[in-house]
């Protein structure tokens, strides 16, 4: 194996100025002192933040900046020039000119919170430079695809593997796993973290006529609960209740199927079962999403472009349901919605899409019709009707 190259420096590897001012950003305040800047971020965003700023460090070890300005408040490390070589470096490292955004967004983010009273305006100045020409390192529109589009090549996928000879009766549960998590995101596209910390009976219960899913404010992105309901076609519930009761427990290694002798709505544990036998991790979701995809359409749809997928769909097949889309996709704004949906869309649906705004403007957005558009996320925007289906 290649040795590894690092091009970051680890939180111990700091100077002991910056550790200090980064756990008191990080760190909540009791009744005597106030929380840091950045003790409510969830430790996605922090360990984010943290290894982007640990990049500058590197950055700044590798010019004999440091130890030299060890310590130099960090905001003071910031001259235009040297800015400028910082791009400079991570352009000659191979990342593209978004990831270089993105990078210097950490940057940005980890000095506002670590140096509350500092002048930023430089750094934010060369950001904004940068998101303008920034350029996607892919076509996201051209691997938009419709989520009946993904659910029908999930439900081909299925088939697939359970009739295959080639695979043990393992590698048929596995695929026909990797299979239905695809189809999931394509019709209830919640974030990875959510489907991978989904748990039957906790979050997935059956109310006798159909699947219910709830995650607590605690467990949401936004902070916010969401609860929806799974498709109610007599085709998803089988495929779905076929993965509890047959593919699950090969996955558990359960040999007696403890899952066929009481009912589904009594079943509990995480929902995706790992070839070891224990909750599939986020990574392993991620990845065999991008690899069934791949296979399915040659190119990869990862869990964030079934975002955008749906996004895309609703605008421009349900542009009543744009609000709603907004609280699926847990974004406190209907711009950001929007601007997912704008990143990937065609134009004669944004067409579509602007005339219902126009005429949401024209009602001034009433409280009424927001609580319409927002009741019961998941319902209809990606049902078919019955007669549809036939």
């Amino acid at each position: 194996m290649g040795q590894v190259i690092r091009t970051s420096i680890g939180f111990i590897g700091w100077p002991e100025l910056d550790q200090n001012l980064w756990q008191s950003a990080t760190t909540k305040g009791d009744f005597l002192s106030p929380d840091g800047r950045a003790a409510q971020w969830v430790p996605e965003t922090k360990l984010q933040v943290e290894k982007g700023y640990g990049k500058w460090v590197f950055f700044l070890t590798s010019i004999v900046a440091l130890p030299s300005e060890n310590l130099t408040s960090p905001v003071d490390r910031l001259p235009k020039d040297r800015l400028r070589d910082y791009v400079e470096f991570l352009t000659l490292q191979g990342l593209k000119s978004q990831s270089i955004a993105s990078r210097l967004t950490d940057l940005c983010e980890a000095l506002r919170v670590m140096c509350p009273s500092c002048d930023l305006a430089m750094l934010k100045h060369l950001l904004k430079v940068l998101n303008r020409r920034a350029k996607p390192s892919r076509n996201k529109a051209a691997r938009i695809k419709h989520p009946f589009e993904i659910w029908n090549a999930a439900l081909k996928a299925m088939d697939e593997a359970e009739t295959s000879d080639e695979l043990t009766p393992l590698h048929r549960s596995c695929a026909y796993r990797d299979a239905l998590a695809l189809g999931i995101l394509a019709l209830r596209p919640i974030r990875l973290k959510n489907l991978a910390q989904l748990n039957l009976s906790e979050h997935l219960t059956y109310d006798g006529s159909r699947w219910q899913c709830g995650f607590s404010g605690c467990e949401t992105k936004d902070k916010k609960p969401l609860h929806f309901a799974l498709p109610t076609d007599v085709e998803f519930v089988t495929r779905f209740e076929r993965y509890l009761t047959v593919h699950r427990p090969v996955l558990l290694r359960d040999l007696h199927n403890t899952a066929q002798s009481r009912p589904v709505s009594q079943l509990t544990g995480p929902l995706w079962i790992s070839t070891r036998r224990s909750r599939m991790s986020q990574q392993s979701l991620y990845w065999n999403t991008c690899r069934i995809s791949e296979r399915l359409f040659n190119v990869r749809l990862n869990p964030h472009l079934m975002r955008d997928c749906a996004a895309s769909a609703m605008s421009s097949d349900a542009p009543e349901y744009i609000l709603a889309a907004a609280r699926i996709l847990g974004h406190s704004t209907l711009s950001t919605t929007i601007g997912h949906y704008e990143q990937s869309s065609m134009l004669a649906a944004g067409a579509h899409l602007n005339d219902f705004i126009g005429q949401l403007q024209a009602k001034n957005n009433s409280e009424d019709d927001k609580e319409d558009l927002f009741d019961l996320p998941f319902e209809q925007p990606f049902e078919e009707d019955e007669e549809e289906q036939e």
